[in-house]
């Protein structure tokens, strides 16, 4: 326990050294023993202002630990006689620090908008329990001295203070110094306090205020563990005490809430919201012409060896703006088993306005290779006199087999 080793001879050094406390210039509160040799630590405001001292009963010398111009007070010594922990109102609300027993190494352990008092170590020196109206009202609270990682120890709507509470009296110059009974507390084992939210998400942004355009401070992992400090009004978003001791804001409902919401004090924060985003402006097309092939109609459906027969084609301008001259049609006729040519012709087509289709009628006589599958081909423009932002819709091609007819 915290109680010294050499507890009789604290005792023992507080009666006989009753006129010494006497003397000490301020208040002091929350004297408390060390481990040997015996000293005391206390808070005095003997500079004007609470500070933290360290007292050798033996020669009545005091050292004075913390200069700060804010209040350090209800010190508390670690077991190891290394670090001594106390509350501190010097960012404007108290919160929890520890320091070196000679007065290095200071570091803050609590960092939030309500008040954390009375820090007591535990046996192990790695954790300290404490109570803070974080929520609104006292609860008891135990946080690790490495990483912060707090776990709320009780939650209901009663006022509790502890362990250990004292009362701040200020010792008058010729004050009789009291015996106090030390108390033994017996640890009980505890249940694995569940954390006031776990993150959900794979990845978690905490940001500087409430809404998605504030700036993002840092990420947090799935699981990681959150102090709940504050929420906004419609509860969509928490400001959160991180395990890397960084306050911040995080979307709710990426969090599992173990806790009651509404004993959470609402932040009158500024909510930030994302950025409007643009709406695209689609182009202006262009005035194009776009020729394209349609159609085929073979008249008659079967064409016969030495007879003419007809061949449609539509030519369509699916552009925006009319063709600038007329054109032309090519139509090649081959074989279709080794590609020799049979017949050709030229069609044409007047000016197109846009959207306007006109069927081209070229007559073609084929007199070879009758019985057999025959392809034709045609071609829009096939000398690229019309310009044109598309030339790949400008072919067609259809087949047919040659009747027998009269050819011998």
């Amino acid at each position: 326990m915290r109680l010294s080793r050499s507890i009789l001879v604290v005792v023992a050094a507080l009666f006989l050294s009753g006129m010494i406390f006497a003397a000490l210039p301020g208040s002091a509160v929350l004297a408390q023993g060390g481990t040997p040799p015996s000293l005391i630590v206390y808070s005095s405001n003997r500079s004007g202002n609470y500070e933290i001292y360290v007292l050798d009963p033996n020669t009545g010398l005091s050292t004075q630990l913390t200069n700060d111009p804010a209040n350090d007070v209800e010190p508390d010594w670690a077991s190891d006689g290394e670090q001594i922990a106390f509350a501190s109102d010097r960012d404007g609300d108290y919160e929890l620090f520890v320091v070196q027993v000679d007065g290095t190494d200071l570091k803050q352990l609590t960092n939030n908008q309500s008040q954390d008092r009375q820090p007591r170590w535990q046996p192990d020196d790695l954790q300290i329990v404490y109570m803070s109206d974080v929520n609104g009202q006292w609860d008891v609270y135990m946080i690790t001295v490495e990483g912060g990682l707090v776990r709320q120890l009780t939650n209901d709507p009663g006022d509790e203070r502890g362990p250990g509470a004292g009362v701040v009296q200020p010792v008058g110059p010729v004050a009789t110094p009291q015996v106090i009974t030390p108390v033994v507390v017996v640890p009980t084992t505890q249940a694995t306090a569940v954390p006031d939210a776990i993150v959900d998400s794979t990845t978690l942004n905490v940001r500087e205020n409430p809404g998605e355009g504030a700036r993002i401070m840092l990420t947090v992992a799935r699981g990681t563990p959150l102090k709940v400090l504050g929420r906004y009004q419609d509860n969509s978003w928490l400001q959160v005490l991180t395990p890397s001791n960084n306050t911040g804001w995080i979307y709710r409902p990426l969090v599992t809430v173990n806790i009651d919401l509404a004993r959470v004090p609402v932040v009158n924060a500024t909510f930030i919201a994302p950025p409007p985003t643009a709406t695209p402006v689609p182009p202006t097309p262009s005035s194009t012409v776009n020729l394209v092939a349609g159609i085929v109609v073979l008249d008659p459906a079967a064409p016969t060896c030495q007879q003419t027969f007809t061949v449609g084609f539509d030519v369509a301008n699916l552009g925006t703006t009319a063709s600038a001259a007329s054109g032309t049609v090519s139509l090649v006729d081959v074989r279709s088993a080794d590609g020799s040519q049979q017949g050709t012709t030229i069609g044409g087509f007047p000016i197109l306005q846009a959207g306007q289709t006109f069927r081209v009628n070229m007559p073609l006589t084929v007199s070879t290779w009758y019985g057999e599958q025959h392809t034709i081909t045609l071609v829009i423009d096939p000398s690229n006199g019309i310009a044109e932002t598309v030339e790949t819709d400008n072919i067609r091609t259809v087949t047919y087999t040659l009747a027998k007819g009269s050819c011998p």
